[in-house]
């Protein structure tokens, strides 16, 4: 019996890229190893959930949960490993229904080898929130067809169904109160229900910001939200973690809310506070100082709150180490008439 479960897993664990070079059909690049050149953690769960070696990844959650996991950069290291399973999930290829009903295959046939672990029913719920994606795609909710509307409601529905029925397991990993809230998001669970999940999971992993950025996006005006309940969740959950990070999460949770929605109308349209963004990027900056990435998204929230003195110092601290992506929707132009600007007497 167990030889006849080893030969199923070692099976399965080839399964994930074949179903992607068939699904990819003339795209060749596709089915390849995941490409270098990403930050190590996210290469080593990307390329783990790929082959469908569950071990590593049991291994990988378990070490990057652990408390104070940051790497120099500010970077929470359990978000550098969730990006390398989204990379798996989100693949963008022609045609994707083999290679999602591969990965939900997968994943359930590991939840049901491994019943006390909760890391494996969260990957399935995870991989049917993203089959359900897959219908609904990125565009805007008019574009969608009824056809996809009611797919997407499916595996969304059966996600939560699985999480609720595994829930003595699963929800001890905070991970599976992120899954919830994105689900509820898409099923129009009300704020306050998510608020409370989101309460729960951070009762599991204070330093799971994957629970606050996903309760900054259900809270947006797009999805339902509204700028004063945003504000008082930003505010609350920036309470949460002052101990730690000073006035920190206020600015990351409303650099959030200006990427995802409001754009350079941030000030405008929202309760958002430059002073208070700016004191908690200096907050993030007294504890990693040498962070390119949080010193260049600093730069850029200053510019769009028009404040020159700040820019031109952040500038300047920045010298050649400008990186376009914390620069929002087209950055290099962003950055071009920003320095422009921030030279002018």
């Amino acid at each position: 019996m167990t030889e006849t479960i080893t030969r199923t897993g070692r099976a399965r664990r080839l399964l994930l890229p074949a179903a992607l070079a068939l699904a990819s059909l003339a795209s060749p690049a596709l089915a390849a190893d995941p490409a270098p050149g990403k930050p190590p953690i996210t290469a080593a769960s990307e390329s783990a959930l790929w082959w469908g070696d569950f071990a590593a990844l049991e291994q990988q959650n378990a070490m990057y949960r652990q408390a104070g996991r940051f790497n120099p950069d500010g970077t929470p290291q359990l978000d550098l490993f969730r990006s390398g399973l989204g990379k798996v999930f989100n693949a963008r290829i022609k045609n994707p229904e083999p290679y999602m009903k591969e990965l939900d295959a997968m994943t359930l046939q590991w939840a049901q080898a491994n019943p006390r672990s909760a890391f494996a029913h969260v990957l399935h719920a995870r991989a049917l929130l993203a089959h359900g994606e897959s219908y609904r795609g990125t565009s805007f909710a008019k574009d969608v067809s009824e056809d996809s509307w009611k797919v997407y409601h499916r595996y969304l529905n059966q996600a939560a169904a699985y999480l609720k029925d595994n829930a003595d397991v699963a929800l001890a990993d905070s991970y599976a109160h992120y899954v919830l809230i994105r689900i509820g998001t898409g099923l129009g669970w009300t704020s306050a229900q998510l608020e409370a999940i989101a309460e729960a999971g951070l009762q599991r992993n204070p330093e799971d910001k994957d629970i606050h950025f996903a309760m900054v996006n259900r809270l947006l005006p797009k999805w339902g939200g509204d700028s004063r309940s945003l504000d008082a969740y930003i505010r609350k959950a920036t309470e949460q973690t002052r101990a730690r990070f000073g006035w920190g999460t206020y600015a990351l949770l409303y650099s959030e809310a200006e990427e995802d929605q409001y754009g350079k109308a941030l000030y405008e349209d929202s309760h958002a506070d430059w002073d208070k963004i700016r004191r908690g990027y200096d907050d993030l900056l007294e504890r990693y100082p040498d962070s390119a990435p949080l010193r260049n998204r600093y730069a850029y929230m200053a510019c769009i709150a028009r404040d020159k003195p700040a820019l031109r110092r952040l500038l300047e601290q920045l010298g050649s180490r400008l990186q376009t992506d914390a620069w929002g929707s087209n950055p290099e132009r962003t950055i071009e008439t920003c320095r422009g600007w921030a030279t002018q007497v």
